[in-house]
């Protein structure tokens, strides 16, 4: 009777314990659990030149707005160049306007009337250089004085056909290489003048996205260098949980599958995930594995989107499990 007693209860046994088992792998079979650590987008906030931090305008915990400025140098001397430079910008496009109206009404009249002078001198070198040549043929004057009569008229000539020439340079006005060498000048001007309006930009930290600020590195009046961080800013609404998931399992996850998210934190609440990113690579293990029992060793990283947490309660830091293939309640 004994005896009898003691087979059954260990077959009893056995049984329960198997018909345990299957269950549960079965409960599994549609889900993986893994756990791993909340991370989010970060972004460490600096100047792009160095100088003297003006003003600060952010706490920690504080939220901003894309586009917000968060910080700003001490400017005054960026601002001295961009004054000069946009002044160099003025007078070479003042030149530039001048050389394509041409002369003014005023050096058009003076050049006509220095034609007009000097036509009117030739004139009357002619005359005297005729009235010499007779002279001489009747014995009247010397040489010397036909000669010099003679010069004076050539000379009143060529004054007369510069004259002409300087006109004709006005009315036509400059040269087309002259207009295009001050157009360049121009340009470098303009080029010089954004070059400073963006030094000058980047004496200010404005917001990349909107966020939370999550450090302040810096106070006002410190003496900073560029690239140095002076803010660091939280994206929360780019936060994910990183899991690694065994090699027999990684087949089963795919991108855009649903996960539940679980935190020690608020264990009785769950926030929606969704895959995201599958490594490529296995981790963690050598590289050339052999066997069946080492290759179910190898895990793969997972990344898992935090859907829902508009409370901002899974925190970067935050341990959290996992489960996968598991619609979100």
């Amino acid at each position: 009777m004994n005896k009898r007693f003691m087979i059954v209860v260990p077959v009893a046994v056995v049984v329960g314990v198997a018909v345990w088992a299957f269950g549960r792998s079965s409960g599994e079979a549609g889900s993986i659990r893994a756990s791993g650590t909340v991370e989010a987008t970060e972004a460490d906030l600096g100047f792009q030149v160095a100088g003297r931090v003006a003003t600060i305008g952010v706490r920690e915990g504080d939220l901003v707005d894309v586009g917000q400025e968060l910080a700003r140098l001490d400017v005054a001397e960026l601002e001295a160049v961009r004054r000069a430079a946009q002044s160099e910008v003025d007078a070479a496009e003042a030149r530039l306007t001048e050389l394509r109206r041409g002369a003014r009404p005023a050096e058009l009249a003076q050049a006509q009337a220095a034609l007009r002078s000097a036509g009117q001198r030739a004139e009357d070198a002619a005359r005297d250089a005729e009235r010499a040549r007779r002279l001489f043929s009747g014995g009247a004057v010397s040489r010397q004085a036909l000669d010099k009569a003679e010069t004076a008229l050539e000379v009143a000539e060529a004054t007369r056909q510069q004259a002409d020439e300087a006109l004709a340079l006005v009315r036509e006005g400059p040269r087309r290489e002259t207009i295009d060498a001050q157009a360049a000048r121009v340009a470098q001007a303009r080029a010089n003048l954004e070059r400073a309006e963006a030094t000058l930009a980047n004496g200010t930290i404005s917001a990349p996205f909107a966020g939370r600020v999550t450090l302040r590195h810096r106070e006002p009046g410190e003496s900073v260098s560029p690239g140095v961080p002076v803010l660091t800013l939280l994206d929360p609404e780019d936060r994910w949980v990183r899991i690694y998931v065994r090699e027999d399992q990684i087949g089963r996850v795919s991108v855009g599958m649903p996960a539940s998210i679980v935190s020690d934190t608020y264990p009785d609440r769950v926030h929606r995930g969704e895959v995201v990113f599958i490594g490529g690579e296995a981790e963690f293990t050598p590289r050339n594995v052999q066997t069946e029992e080492e290759r179910t060793k190898l895990v793969y990283p997972v990344k898992v989107r935090i859907a829902d947490d508009p409370d901002f309660e899974l925190k970067p830091g935050i341990p959290a499990d996992v489960t996968l293939g598991s619609p979100s309640p």
